[in-house]
């Protein structure tokens, strides 16, 4: 019988396959998901107010989404998207704090992510 150390041949060496509602889902979002962009925000320091400046990087991610909208003072017909909905791979760099995600031009800060064995739901607020 043979006994590893933790640590042994490396990090990569101690990963697991991922389940296959994941990989399932991830052939799904390569040919029916839509496009979206997650911004992560880094604190770079403060201006002469004394608020926070931020720098942005982002990247291109397949997602199903779900925006729910309301209205409210709006004429008949029109909406205004107020919150949405991601459903994206588990492995996706997401997280609650710093993350901002774009779809079709709108901006939407990360409010809730939820992460289960098949996906990865993110839940935001529009932007004013």
């Amino acid at each position: 019988m043979m006994s590893f150390t933790y640590g042994q041949f490396g990090t990569g060496f101690l990963k697991t396959r991922p389940p296959a509602q994941a990989l399932r889902l991830h052939e799904l979002l390569e040919t029916r998901g839509r496009d979206i962009t997650i911004i992560q925000l880094t604190e770079t320091g403060t201006d002469a107010y004394g608020q926070p400046v931020h720098t942005e990087s982002s990247y291109t991610e397949k997602a199903f989404l779900g925006i729910k909208g309301r209205e409210r003072d709006l004429p008949p017909g029109a909406t205004k998207t107020g919150q949405i909905r991601l459903f994206m791979v588990p492995w996706a760099a997401m997280g609650e704090a710093g993350f901002e995600v774009e779809v079709d031009g709108v901006r939407y800060r990360v409010t809730g992510v939820t992460e289960t064995e098949a996906y990865l739901e993110v839940e935001g607020e529009r932007k004013a």
